[in-house]
């Protein structure tokens, strides 16, 4: 097999997991299913116990959705990272937000949960390397969008 498409299947993969694991999350929010709280529910929360506004509470619903089925069709990457990038640097934020929420996860405070920092901080790497390298041969973009060698 050669480099290239190694990197593509890497690609691939990557596109894979992160695209699934945003749809899951996203479906939640948008369509209410897998136990969430759907639209109209997400967004009145967000605004109301997070205080959200209620314009940026929409675009996490549709970057957290439709940026997962972009990124796992390879369809507009770039875009979608960008909405996937966005929501889950801005999840992050929003977990660690109260004092000293960082400093316990890593001095073994009683009740701190490590996985509020690292799962939301690794979709955003994952997005922001998608949003870097491209989508890779076996997507959408790649099909139809890539430049031909020569």
């Amino acid at each position: 097999m050669k480099g290239n498409a190694r990197q593509d299947i890497g690609l691939l993969i990557l596109r894979i997991g992160l695209g699934m694991t945003m749809i899951y999350f996203g479906s939640q929010k948008m369509l209410g299913v897998f136990g969430g709280r759907g639209y109209v529910d997400t967004v009145d929360m967000f605004h109301t116990k997070m205080g959200v506004p209620i314009v940026l509470a929409h675009l996490a619903i549709y970057g957290e959705f439709l940026g997962g089925l972009g990124v796992l069709a390879g369809c507009l990457t770039s875009i979608a990272s960008i909405g996937v990038a966005c929501t889950m640097a801005v999840a992050t934020y929003m977990n660690l937000r109260g004092p000293g929420q960082f400093a316990s996860i890593f001095n073994g405070a009683i009740g701190a949960d490590p996985s509020k920092l690292f799962f939301p901080a690794i979709l955003f790497a994952a997005a922001l390397s998608l949003l870097v390298t491209g989508p890779g041969a076996y997507s959408i973009d790649g099909k139809y969008f890539r430049k031909s060698k020569r």
